[in-house]
């Protein structure tokens, strides 16, 4: 029997409840294929483009900056580098050389506490609707 995966992006499709609180991680986990490599850059890229379409800043600070570096490095690899710098840019903060950095310190310490559904969730906090771009994704490209 084959083990179903944790789908965190259709955890995140779940409606919320009328506080606008998500499903809690006490609830029936929503299952289905996991990602390949591609596909999950492909759809985190598909992400990144809306939040730079909407001048979102999700790494102002620090502690935002630092968990977005791991949530990309543990999700994506290094194929998330490119990433991780076009949203750090947002930020008025941003140092190409500190930002490469940190990334490198991400990727080198990462431990798989912060997944890449940190990133959904900080992009959707955003204001960015991840179940749209999620469906919209899957329809082109994957036949979901």
């Amino acid at each position: 029997m084959e083990a179903l995966a944790f789908d965190p992006l259709a955890w995140l499709e779940q409606p919320t409840d009328a506080q606008g609180a998500t499903p809690s991680a006490c609830q029936q986990p929503t299952v289905s294929q996991p990602l390949s490599p591609s596909e999950e850059l492909a759809l985190a890229t598909a992400v990144t483009r809306e939040l730079i379409v909407r001048n979102a800043n999700i790494a102002e600070s620090y502690d935002d900056y630092v968990r977005l570096g791991f949530a990309l490095a543990n999700g994506l690899g290094s194929a998330g580098r490119d990433l991780y710098h076009q949203l750090c840019a947002h930020s008025t903060k941003y140092r190409q050389a500190d930002c490469e950095r940190k990334w490198q310190q991400c990727l080198r310490q990462t431990d798989g506490r912060t997944s890449i559904a940190t990133f959904y969730h900080m992009a959707r906090q955003a204001g960015v609707d991840i179940s749209a771009i999620t469906k919209q994704y899957r329809k082109n490209h994957f036949n979901y």
